[in-house]
């Protein structure tokens, strides 16, 4: 292909009559040198050196504003740029990269910074546990991939990468919180002033059509009061010591499993018969305060005598750690109770025999199980609610768990 078909005389001649023609239609208008060099010329006057080339696809890259790059000069780096061509390199992509890496020692942001900041700003308030459960969830699937990059940098097929492969392990919910997650987490960053870059690269996120959904289900519990003498003696009979207690204790008190997994010898008064879990513990961010049945007192006197007064209630073998969940539903799996009762059935257990069967007043029962119905009550919560009716309920409850023996 020809080259070099301008002299000097001919493009200021003819970049005149460009500059008449581009303002006159209002459109750019191009100045051929050969060879995909070309001067183009804007409707306002201005010109830029600009070289066509196609690799996988037609691409034009700027070489540098007319007068400051002469026509000499734009032969020059054109003639660079096809050199890169030659050796199968894409100018305009290798320019990228490079914007890319003087942007990233201009910025020393990072994803696992940004993650820190948006936990300690906007997550601090959290509850222990679900600010765990982010932790965990972005410490295995997000930080290894994303931590060391460049938030502005992370585009949606990171993501998209990023959550299919929490798809196909199966673990359909996680999807959805890790997305919602990382949702907040970039729109802290774009909001963040110190974080001008995220701004400019918000991060799209796509959506979740394209991805399975797990069927909604409810936790497996044993509901039938018939049923709960058989699960009863099954959880005595539990050689493990610390197990055998925290399955009982789950059953007597029926608070979630996290709750009581996570219990500590401070919050537990055996001389007023009464657990106060703190807010920070509680799914909606309230203290709450459980009765403890003279059979529960003694339960954790007993276990007192095992583990020591102080720490975890219900410690796990590693040191510094509680029972975890999936110790608790494997010993009910190997009770036989595997797909029929889990850690968080006893709740439904409770609900269920306590209104049907001991015909307990509702409001009192759902006052138990902390299921506050309207989170703007919270300035006017009373966590002594019902508290001597309460009592008397525990107490009932507690009676009939030990007859089924």
């Amino acid at each position: 292909m020809a080259r070099h078909t301008l002299t000097a005389l001919a493009l200021k001649a003819r970049l005149a009559e460009a500059q008449k023609v581009a303002a006159e239609k209002k459109k750019p208008q191009r100045i051929g040198d050969g060879d995909g060099l070309m001067l183009v010329v804007q409707p306002n006057g201005s010109a830029s050196w600009v070289l066509r080339y196609t690799t996988t696809r037609r691409t034009d890259i700027t070489l540098g504003r007319w007068p400051t790059v002469t026509l000499a000069m734009a032969r020059e780096k054109a003639e660079e740029k096809r050199r890169l061509i030659a050796t199968g390199e894409d100018p305009a992509q290798k320019r990228a990269e490079e914007k890319q890496a003087r942007a990233a020692v201009a910025s020393p942001d990072t994803v696992r910074k940004l993650f820190d900041d948006w936990m300690a700003t906007t997550k601090a308030d959290l509850s222990a546990v679900y600010r765990g459960n982010i932790e965990a969830a972005m410490t295995k699937d997000v930080l290894p991939k994303l931590g060391a990059k460049r938030p502005h940098l992370i585009t949606r097929a990171d993501i998209i990468d990023l959550m299919r492969k929490i798809e196909d392990r199966g673990a359909f919910e996680m999807v959805r919180r890790v997305r919602m997650w990382l949702r907040e987490m970039f729109e802290f960053g774009i909001d963040d002033e110190e974080r001008p870059l995220m701004l400019a690269s918000p991060v799209p996120m796509g959506t979740l059509r394209s991805f399975k959904t797990r069927k909604t289900m409810n936790f497996p519990a044993v509901t039938n009061h018939s049923d709960v003498k058989d699960l009863m003696v099954a959880l005595r009979r539990t050689e493990n010591w610390t197990v055998r207690a925290a399955l009982l204790f789950s059953a007597y008190v029926f608070q979630r499993p996290t709750e009581v997994r996570e219990a500590v010898w401070a919050e537990i008064d055996l001389e007023q018969a009464k657990w106060t879990i703190p807010a920070e513990r509680m799914k909606g961010r309230l203290e709450h305060w459980v009765p403890l049945a003279p059979q529960v007192v003694e339960l954790l006197r007993q276990h007192q005598g095992v583990v020591g007064s102080e720490g975890w209630v219900f410690p796990g073998r590693r040191y510094g750690k509680t029972l975890s969940e999936g110790t608790l539903t494997g010993r009910l799996n190997a009770c036989g109770y595997e797909g029929k009762h889990s850690p968080h059935g006893f709740r439904a257990m409770a609900r269920t025999v306590m209104d049907e069967l001991l015909k307990v007043d509702t409001r009192f029962i759902e006052k138990q199980l902390s299921h506050e119905v309207d989170a703007r009550l919270k300035g006017a919560y009373n966590r002594a609610e019902y508290w001597d009716d309460r009592v008397l309920m525990m107490q009932k409850w507690a009676d009939w768990l030990d007859a089924q023996r």
